[in-house]
């Protein structure tokens, strides 16, 4: 009788397939991940040594890149941002992007910040929660948002107070539109102020919040290092920034501002004409001329013609304040 054949010995080509295949994968994502992670580090020196021509120095003490496979981490040590007249140090600063959108960043400082002042000197800001995000497009302004939780403020040794001790909410956002246009939203919630500062006065103690929702023209020549050079720029180039909605309460004052138009001069303060509606107008102007804004004459004057519009529109008034060289007028 013929002997039966043995049984054939399995074949492992399925099982090795999809392990290669497997393997191959990981080695490009990694790779990826590398190329990525070289790609920022290329980015961030091009950008300090763009901002070292404008004036403005960056520096760290420590700087590390993390978060394989699927993040993209990097963590600073001691982050420090010198304008010349401002400067802002963050102790320890993480930044954040998803490897698959590389362009779009989370940011947060844990151990909040200090910004130099240039005639304040140094605040310390803490909070709960200090975060920001940053989009950059292909082409364009990028997309900026920042928010502040439970914050305080405190002044340095020798250093002047600031307006505020604490704020419940802060917060910041720049969205840009088309025709090189922006709109800049920034809002104030629960600010406490300090005590014999403007906005203590204005209020009586009470508390502050504040809004101003801003359109700019000409955002992309909004640049050139330090505030001053930025806004200089921006009006040369024939920047103009419209208020759609501003105001402020501080206790029982409220004053909302009203402007179309308002530019920078060549020195980088802002000109125009602004619109100021409040309530207890004579009570803020005084206010505003024993804290410095404005000058006793032109106080005199306003609270004279806030008395009289009174009279005939209640207690809110309207008056037209002329900004020119930094000073600030009653127009008349």
């Amino acid at each position: 009788m013929p002997q039966a054949p043995g049984a054939r010995k399995p074949r492992r080509l399925g099982l090795w397939i999809p392990l290669g295949i497997t393997g191959i994968l990981a080695a490009a994502w990694s790779a990826g991940w590398f190329l990525a992670a070289r790609e920022v580090e290329r980015r961030l020196d091009v950008g300090v040594r763009t901002l070292a021509s404008g004036g403005i120095a960056v520096e760290w003490s420590g700087k590390r890149l993390s978060g394989y496979p699927f993040r993209l981490n990097l963590d600073m040590t001691d982050l420090r941002v010198d304008a010349g007249s401002w400067a802002v140090r963050v102790p320890q600063f993480e930044a954040q992007a998803f490897l698959h959108a590389p362009r779009s960043w989370l940011a947060a400082a844990p151990e909040g910040l200090t910004v130099f002042r240039p005639e304040g000197g140094g605040l310390e800001v803490r909070g709960r929660r200090l975060l920001s995000s940053l989009v950059l497009p292909e082409a364009g302004p990028m997309r900026l948002s920042a928010e502040g939780l439970d914050l305080s403020f405190s002044p340095t040794p020798g250093a002047r107070p600031f307006a505020l001790v604490s704020a419940g909410r802060l917060e910041f956002h720049l969205r840009p539109g088309p025709g090189d246009r922006a709109a800049v939203f920034l809002r104030l919630e629960e600010g406490a102020p300090t005590s014999g500062r403007l906005f203590a006065d204005l209020g009586s103690g009470g508390g502050v919040s504040a809004a101003v929702d801003a359109r700019i023209d000409h955002i992309s020549a909004l640049r050139g290092g330090t505030p001053a050079r930025a806004l200089a720029a921006w009006g040369a180039a024939g920047g103009q920034l419209d208020l759609n909605e501003a105001g402020m309460t501080a206790g029982q004052t409220r004053v909302s501002l009203g402007t179309t138009g308002l530019r920078a001069a060549a020195d980088g303060r802002l000109e125009g004409r602004v619109t100021i509606t409040a309530a207890r107008a004579p009570t803020l102007l005084a206010t505003l001329a024993r804290h410095g804004v404005l000058s006793p004459t032109e106080a005199a004057g306003g609270i004279a013609a806030a008395l009289l519009l009174a009279k005939d529109r209640g207690d809110d008034v309207r008056l037209d304040l002329d900004l020119s060289g930094g000073d600030v007028r009653i127009a008349r």
